[in-house]
């Protein structure tokens, strides 16, 4: 059942920048109460300080939001940091706090709000994922394997859920022109894909919503890469080693 964000209590998480800010301005603009949780304050609107990968944090954030704006009937689940670079390089402790927010921050997000859109038989998740939640991108293992799990619980709650009345969404971007590439550490250098800006995602997750899509490409054209990772996945294996072939063999 599609939700409309007219009138709806929002919560956005990692909405102080990048694609959690455009979708908390988009969501506004549409008339939604929304409240945002992030590290740092969020200015413009109902903010809450919280650590995603710490769950009491969660809890206690997504419970001062209900009670300032009411009970939750979208959550779009975006927060998310990135790490690049060899995985024989890659410490353990980097590794874990890749899955402490970008997976379990998605599972305990969602395990905050679902009782009580179980309960009332209405509502709509978001989880903000990635391509690389479909493609095992070279040199971000760690972070793609992050990803697709949290492919898998949209893909297994879509269903499970269907009978609920809660709907579930899956977006998956590309490359976005936000900060992200700078926080994980190595800024994104490659000519292809060209990033797009947040507002875009952001609109996707809007329509995602409306629409009642369980899962969206940003762009669309990488769901045609995906159905030639399936079909033919000793051409995709070759592509992707001559697209990085510069950096799998660096004396090149």
């Amino acid at each position: 059942m599609a939700v409309s964000w007219a009138g709806a209590t929002v919560i956005v998480t990692g909405a102080s920048r990048g694609i959690g800010r455009a979708v908390a301005a988009a969501a506004t603009d549409r008339g939604a109460r929304v409240g945002a949780i992030a590290r740092t304050p969020t200015e413009g609107f109902a903010s809450q300080c919280a650590d995603v990968g710490d769950r009491a944090q969660v809890d206690a954030a997504v419970a001062a939001l209900e009670r300032e704006l009411g009970p939750t009937d979208i959550l779009v689940a975006n927060a998310g940091i990135g790490l690049y670079g060899p995985f024989v390089d890659a410490t353990v402790e980097e590794i874990e706090r890749l899955v402490q927010v970008n997976y379990l921050g998605t599972v305990y997000a969602v395990k905050a709000v679902l009782p009580g859109m179980v309960e009332r038989r209405r509502g709509h998740i978001v989880v903000v994922a990635s391509v690389a939640g479909r493609f095992g991108a070279p040199f971000e293992a760690a972070y793609a394997a992050t990803k697709f799990a949290q492919v898998g619980l949209a893909e297994a709650l879509s269903v499970e859920l269907s009978a609920s009345g809660v709907g579930v969404s899956l977006i998956d971007p590309a490359i976005v022109d936000t900060s992200f590439f700078e926080a994980r550490g190595h800024a994104y250098d490659r000519p292809f894909p060209r990033p797009i800006p947040a507002s875009r995602v952001a609109d996707a997750v809007i329509r995602a919503v409306e629409r009642d899509r369980v899962e969206t490409f940003v762009p669309r054209s990488f769901a045609a890469a995906s159905a030639v990772r399936h079909l033919a996945p000793r051409l995709y294996a070759w592509g992707t080693r001559r697209a990085f072939r510069r950096e799998l063999d660096p004396h090149r």
